[in-house]
């Protein structure tokens, strides 16, 4: 049972790293040097990675060379398309059911998490994914929130990257939620979605031309 559980916390530590950027996209990662900065053997260490490579976020090529997944232009236009359906389902789901005022209530100590969380990105994008997990906790219904659960940690992955391409964002973040939010505690439907689709188009244009700018910076450092 100890060993379980040593084996999740080492889990759960190398994936945080993933998705706080600790360990960013393409990076390689070593069992030996895992081991010792954990302060554990390398036994729990070789159970997380073959998890999480079965999860896809890593990718253990030959001589067992240890990668962290990279994320592609396709990659973020489908989890987008995702969570446009999803997220604009849900919202009239919620106006319909007349829970709109619960969960912007929801929304709101959200919101005030954001807010104290600024000096910590990854603090800060969990909080914002808790935001926008609001109205399919609110509703309750079991089989969207696995739908929305499965690409919720991508969700945090994408959301530090599109956070550390331009800290600025940070109020704008903050403005377009409380839009949202009161567009939503005042039931006023088409306002709420506009605001949502529009937060969502601003942040995957952001990541879009962030992984441009990725991926023209290695095609000239391999050319030159």
């Amino acid at each position: 049972m100890k060993n379980n559980s040593l084996a999740l916390s080492v889990y759960q530590k190398i994936k945080t790293s993933i998705l706080s950027l600790e360990y960013p996209p393409e990076a390689i990662l070593q069992e030996r040097v895992l081991a010792d900065s954990l302060g554990v053997s390398r036994t729990p260490v070789r159970e997380a990675l073959h998890r999480l490579s079965q999860e896809g976020w890593l990718k253990i090529h030959a001589r067992k060379n240890i990668q962290v997944r990279s994320v592609s232009v396709e990659d973020l236009k489908e989890i987008f398309q995702v969570r446009r359906t999803l997220e604009t389902a849900m919202l009239n789901l919620i106006f319909n059911a007349k829970l709109h005022r619960q969960a912007a209530d929801v929304m709101s100590e959200h919101i005030s998490q954001m807010k104290d969380s600024m000096d910590n990105l990854y603090s800060f994008i969990s909080s914002d994914q808790n935001f926008h997990s609001a109205n399919f906790s609110v509703f309750g219904n079991i089989r969207f929130q696995k739908f929305w659960n499965a690409i919720s940690e991508e969700m945090i992955w994408l959301g530090v990257m599109a956070m550390a391409a331009g800290k600025e964002r940070f109020p704008r973040v903050l403005a377009d939620h409380s839009a949202f939010c009161s567009a939503v505690r005042n039931g006023q439907r088409r306002e709420a979605k506009k605001a949502l689709l529009a937060h969502l188009d601003d942040t995957e244009l952001i990541l879009h031309k962030h992984m441009v700018a990725m991926d023209q910076a290695l095609y000239d450092k391999k050319m030159s």
